[in-house]
């Protein structure tokens, strides 16, 4: 097998749109795929598709928005998602609630790994805080010194309404001069029973090996 050299991945906050650069990330590790993470993050609930599953959207004296069991009792938070600020995009976490309330108020991770000069694999999984998957849209963006290129990879998890994560290898064409690096990024949005997540763009890379 060839051998191929990895970067410790950096990640990219997609709410900031500021990428840190693979220069900075840890030096290259051999032999080993080191994967890059970052975290979903919420970009608002869905009335209609909430409804379909359960679930009322409310909102309460500050405007600030969550999810409720459709007939749960005005005014009662049990069983309530994180409050969502459809103003700011903050997500605040609701103590006590039975539901799902991750301490950051994300929708969960995703990952991205080159192993080599064409193939990789990338993932997300939900925590679960916004509902279940039922579509998504995701790529891959690869660049080098002198190619680029993109890899779409949209489509539907295990078991829409239910799959709380998806994953998938991928092939690419993008070409590279060898002993230079090839940098890939992923991420898109994942549409669930409660509303959409999108991607926090975890980052990898690859030397090129002739």
């Amino acid at each position: 097998m060839r051998k191929s050299w990895l970067t410790k991945a950096a990640v990219v906050d997609l709410a900031l749109a500021t990428p840190i650069s693979m220069a900075q990330s840890a030096a290259a590790v051999e032999d080993e795929p080191i994967t890059g993470t970052a975290s979903l993050h919420f970009a608002g609930y869905d009335v209609q598709r909430a409804a379909e599953n359960g679930f009322d959207i409310r909102t309460d004296s500050d405007g600030l928005q969550y999810a409720v069991p459709t007939g749960t009792p005005e005014g009662s938070l049990d069983g309530a998602t994180p409050k969502y600020n459809p103003t700011t995009g903050e997500v605040v976490s609701i103590p006590g609630s039975a539901a799902r309330q991750p301490a950051n108020g994300d929708c969960g991770t995703s990952d991205l790994v080159l192993y080599d000069n064409t193939t990789g694999h990338t993932q997300y999984d939900l925590n679960g805080a916004f509902g279940a998957a039922v579509s998504h849209t995701w790529s891959v963006a690869l660049t080098s010194s002198i190619d680029a290129g993109s890899e779409p990879l949209d489509g539907l998890p295990p078991f829409p309404g239910i799959s709380f994560s998806w994953d998938t290898n991928f092939t690419h064409d993008v070409q590279a001069i060898g002993g230079t690096t090839l940098e890939a990024v992923a991420g898109g949005t994942v549409t669930t029973t409660l509303g959409t997540c999108y991607g926090g763009n975890p980052i990898s890379a690859v030397v090129w090996q002739d």
